[in-house]
């Protein structure tokens, strides 16, 4: 991924709608993660959520509609993304999520905001990866739970064919340019680089599991 922050967010707005329709469709068949998520956080009454890295808002809204009277908040980089996981809860039915504008390397909470919180799919395109787990630590309030799910490198083809559009993006668009080839290989976690991450963040426990094709870290602060 392009290590520059603007680039990030220009590569992000760009493929924003075609990855929001996509997702709308394919997360229906998501059998092993979404639940695995669901019932690992298990949210409840009056809990304040974070889906950091929001997206088009599926792990946000899935846990909206779980729980209605718990607090979520969705927060994401790139204002595109937003405005489609808005429209998105919208469309759900949805109106106790806060969707905001931020970066999960300097998120705009204070210490121990959040009861629970997931972050999908999103530290392996953080440019300091480091940072933004110390900063997913930091929000989270102690003795509550964190789960953090990226895909195994090569296992997932959804996720293939996702870095390869990235990288022909660039391509087609100078301005998107950064994302190449050999970027691909180091795009992805193993499990080792995945378990040291949070682990060295300050989490107390940290367990990796497999689920269809990516692995999912469920961290206690």
């Amino acid at each position: 991924m392009p290590i520059d922050k603007e680039r990030t967010i220009q590569c992000y707005d760009a493929f924003a709608p075609l990855y929001s329709f996509f997702r709308k469709i394919t997360h229906k068949s998501d059998t092993e993660i979404m639940p695995f998520v669901l019932d690992t956080l298990d949210p409840g009454e009056g809990e304040v959520v974070l889906d950091a890295g929001t997206g088009p808002g599926i792990y946000a809204i899935k846990m909206a509609e779980r729980v209605p009277d718990a607090k979520i908040y969705g927060v994401d980089l790139s204002p595109t993304f937003l405005k489609l996981a808005k429209k998105n809860a919208l469309e759900a039915g949805i109106n106790h999520i806060e969707f905001v504008h931020g970066d999960i390397e300097n998120l705009p909470f204070e210490d121990n905001r959040f009861d629970k919180l997931v972050c999908g799919g999103a530290m392996e395109a953080v440019p300091n990866k480091e940072r933004a787990a110390r900063e997913l630590y930091r929000v989270l309030k102690p003795g509550k739970t964190a789960v953090f799910i990226e895909p195994d490198r090569g296992q997932d083809i959804r996720d293939r064919a996702f870095l390869f559009f990235l990288y022909g993006l660039g391509l087609i668009n100078p301005k998107l340019r950064g994302f190449t080839a050999k970027d691909i290989p180091k795009y992805y976690f193993n499990r080792e680089s995945f378990h040291t991450l949070f682990a060295n963040a300050g989490f107390a426990t940290v367990e990796i599991f497999k689920r269809a094709g990516s692995f999912c870290a469920v961290c206690l602060k």
